[in-house]
């Protein structure tokens, strides 16, 4: 290289080390820089920053994300079973320098995507594809969820849910658990009707015992009370009986004549001698 172009590209070079570049940060966002010295520790919040102009942006998105993920895996009996499932996540907006540097941007292929896959395969892999159908669903997302938190922890994430949208079993398999779950419902039904007949006749037990009490007691009461009413009347016929004489009698017969004297359909009366009387109505 000749002195004039060595001076041309020294110029080039200088102009270029003195200008400068802009990193945009959207909403949403964090940017790191590498520079010819590497990238440094500052993560870029959002905003407008003048970088140099051989420096290198890198954005990461630090609002949560959702991947979804066709899942093959073996149930314990060797079956061949589909997953859909979807994993939401999202960085650790100020580690995202230390991300950049173990990961980068390709952070999900390279340790979310494979540790889902791996977990997946660990745990349904203890189940029987009935259970991972239909009873032991939510069980199975939490134990793929745990094994993936413990896959990540420290790498500069924050796992927020692991779902399980669909299984696809096998046809013949499917109708297999589709005909036993609808077994198993006739089977709970039909036990319901026992169950409320069995109350049902407990019921109308219990209201025919009630009744009979009630009438017992019933029958109780009324020969009491017949009982007491004959004790009375025999208690009074004693009484009198105690107390009843020729005078009294004789006092009585003499009350009834006066009030019979009074009346306006009485115009005669002859008392007979001894113990009998008379009495003539001429109205």
């Amino acid at each position: 290289m000749n002195r004039t172009n060595r001076t041309a590209f020294t110029a080039l070079a200088l102009l270029a080390g003195s200008g400068c570049s802009y990193l945009t940060v959207e909403a949403g966002q964090v940017g790191v820089v590498w520079t010819p010295s590497g990238v440094t520790d500052k993560v870029y919040p959002e905003g407008q920053y003048a970088v140099g102009f051989f420096d290198r942006p890198t954005l990461y998105d630090a609002r949560s994300q959702e991947r979804e993920e066709k899942l093959d895996v073996l149930a314990v009996n060797g079956l061949r079973i589909g997953l859909d499932t979807s994993v939401r996540y999202h960085i650790v907006p100020e580690e995202a320098t230390k991300l950049d540097h173990e990961m980068g941007v390709h952070f999900y292929s390279i340790l979310v995507g494979p540790s889902l896959r791996s977990q997946a395969r660990r745990v349904v892999g203890r189940y029987q594809p009935e259970e991972i159908y239909s009873t032991k669903r939510e069980l199975i997302e939490r134990e793929i969820r745990e094994g993936l938190e413990k896959a990540i922890t420290g790498r500069h994430l924050v796992l927020e849910a692991v779902l399980i949208r669909n299984v696809t079993l096998p046809d013949q398999i499917q109708a297999a658990i589709n005909d036993k779950l609808d077994a198993e419902q006739k089977s709970l039904k039909m036990k319901f009707i026992l169950e409320q007949a069995k109350q049902e006749q407990e019921r109308q037990t219990l209201e025919a015992t009630a009744a009979s009490a009630r009438s017992k007691i019933q029958a109780q009461a009324e020969a009491d009370a017949k009982r007491i009413a004959a004790q009375a009347t025999d208690d009074y016929q004693r009484l009198i009986q105690m107390h009843l004489n020729e005078t009294v009698l004789k006092w009585n017969q003499i009350e009834a004549m006066k009030a019979l004297a009074t009346s306006a359909n009485a115009k005669v009366i002859l008392l007979g001698e001894g113990k009998g009387s008379i009495i003539l109505d001429t109205k």
